[in-house]
């Protein structure tokens, strides 16, 4: 099993995940696949208009389908409140080769809000440290 960095936008970059409420959902949806073993959930950001994510797909599952269940629970659940395009398609990943490239993009993922000065940003997994998953023991 790999383990990934994903990142995706919103529909035309806008700041649709400025609202806390649509942040916590996006969270909430994160941990609701995890919780259903589609993946183990090391790291992730919920930007204004982007999302990085760091996972391990389950043996059962590819990093599309894992990207797929994300973008697809979030938009059917933000439907009721947004119309139109929710994401922009497709998404980026990269896979992570050993314990330093985990650790350099945790850690650029952690620094994100920081670098666009979003002081206390709720929406990082640095608030979730006890719910995370840790670094798969084939990297180390």
């Amino acid at each position: 099993m790999e383990t990934y960095a994903l990142t995706t936008a919103t529909y035309g970059r806008r700041t649709l995940l400025i609202r806390a409420a649509n942040e916590a959902m996006l969270v909430k949806t994160l941990f609701h696949y995890r919780d259903q073993g589609r993946y183990a959930l090391h790291g992730f950001v919920v930007m204004p208009e982007h999302l990085h994510v760091l996972l391990t797909p389950s043996a059962s599952e590819t990093i599309e389908r894992c990207a797929q269940c994300i973008k697809g629970g979030f938009s059917h659940e933000v439907r009721a409140q947004f119309g139109g395009e929710i994401w922009q398609a497709g998404f980026h990943e990269r896979r992570i080769r050993n314990a330093e490239d985990f650790r350099a993009k945790l850690g650029y993922i952690a620094a994100n809000p920081a670098k666009r000065r979003l002081i206390d940003w709720g929406f990082v997994h640095t608030r979730f440290l006890e719910q995370m998953d840790p670094m798969p023991l084939r990297l180390v």
